[in-house]
């Protein structure tokens, strides 16, 4: 009998000296939002166990790769000893815009920021763990575009992540999680983000005695259900139900139509109509003066809704066998490719945003005619 109380005793020593988990967030607003890592330290050590030391570096709106460059999140990282690094990019992993249509973006940027900051990380000794976000509230589809990348992200690193999507999706229709922007986390979002950090980091759950912050206002039975869906995430994690997702469709676009009219001549003159690009419908006017297999002339694409018109000289333009090709450069020296045919005397198109950034994604189509 005595050499169990002593031994429980030990034991509860030792917890109590073991070191803190050091904890670094990088991340943008959604980790921001009602100070999460204070949240999660608050909980973590209001319960007996090892105890929790977070810190963060974040940026509104910012994608890992602004984290890299527009922070002093790098001179953070380099400067102290951690345990563990928390990533969390942009909520849709940046700009995805195809024919109009918005959605999350592939993951190319994630894939690529992650692995430079993982290098990082590694130097440091520590261990990568990728926050997997949850899905806007009018687009919960989005989630499986971020379960895809973050998943894809993980097993490229060799990392773990925490399954905070995948909670958030078991309880956005009971509780308000949500903001009124339907973006950001409410308290109550940023607890349920919190208890999933705690069994992920801790193994530690939000139910039974641990305390609730005074932000947030629930009540004992939610806070029950709050643990047990974090539980049941990180259930569903290690039982590999993000390993080898298929990939969704994150927004393609349809072939040109097979052209009617082959003369290149009949691209000459001035071409009306409406283009689904960027983030909506916009009206173009597209005037084209061909000189053989050369053409030039000029595109204005104007929003009456934002009241913004723009107006650029054609570059590059030419007429390719039954296909006219031309591009414009914006103010901002990003170049936007054209291609269009000829059928049914309209001239139906594509354009596409020639960008090296892989957060930026935008495509679409247009059908013009002639006036």
């Amino acid at each position: 009998m005595r050499l169990a109380v002593l031994l429980a005793a030990s034991l509860s020593i030792s917890a109590q000296t073991e070191a803190p988990l050091r904890v670094l967030f990088l991340g943008n607003s959604y980790t921001h939002t009602n100070a999460l890592p204070e949240m999660l330290m608050s909980i973590a050590n209001s319960t007996p166990g090892r105890q929790l030391e977070a810190k963060s570096v974040t940026r509104g709106g910012s994608t890992l790769q602004d984290l890299w460059t527009l922070t002093n999140g790098l001179e953070v990282l380099r400067a102290g000893t951690w345990d563990v690094v928390v990533l969390q990019d942009f909520s849709t992993l940046g700009q995805n815009f195809v024919d109009g249509k918005w959605n999350v973006n592939e993951p190319a940027g994630l894939l690529q920021w992650s692995k430079i900051w993982n290098a990082e990380i590694q130097r440091k000794n520590a261990k990568t763990l990728l926050y997997l976000t949850w899905a806007r509230k009018a687009h919960p589809e989005f989630q499986a575009g971020l379960n895809y990348a973050y998943s894809s992200a993980a097993k490229e690193l060799g990392a773990e992540l925490a399954p905070v999507g995948l909670a958030w999706e078991k309880l956005r229709a009971q509780l308000e999680l949500f903001v009124s922007d339907g973006s950001h986390p409410s308290p109550v979002g940023t607890y349920v983000t919190s208890c999933v950090f705690l069994e992920v980091l801790l193994g530690k759950s939000c139910a039974g005695e641990s305390k609730v912050p005074t932000i947030v206002k629930i009540t004992a039975e939610e806070q029950a259900k709050i643990a047990e869906a974090a539980r049941e995430a990180i259930g569903q994690y290690k039982a590999g139900v993000l390993t080898n997702l298929a990939k969704p469709d994150l927004g393609t676009l349809k072939e040109l139509p097979t052209p009617v009219d082959t003369k290149p001549e009949s691209f000459q003159g001035k071409w009306r109509g409406k283009a689904r690009i960027y983030s909506g419908v916009q009206e173009v006017e597209l005037q084209l003066s061909i000189e053989g297999r050369a053409c030039k002339g000029n595109i204005s694409i104007e929003n009456p809704g934002a009241q913004l018109k723009l107006s650029y000289p054609l570059t590059n333009c030419k007429v390719d066998q039954v296909t006219v090709l031309f591009s414009v450069v914006d103010p901002r020296q990003m170049t936007e490719e054209f291609r269009a045919v000829i059928n049914d005397g309209k001239l139906m198109g594509t354009h596409v945003l020639k960008e090296t950034n892989p957060y930026k994604r935008m495509m679409g189509s247009f059908e013009l005619k002639k006036d």
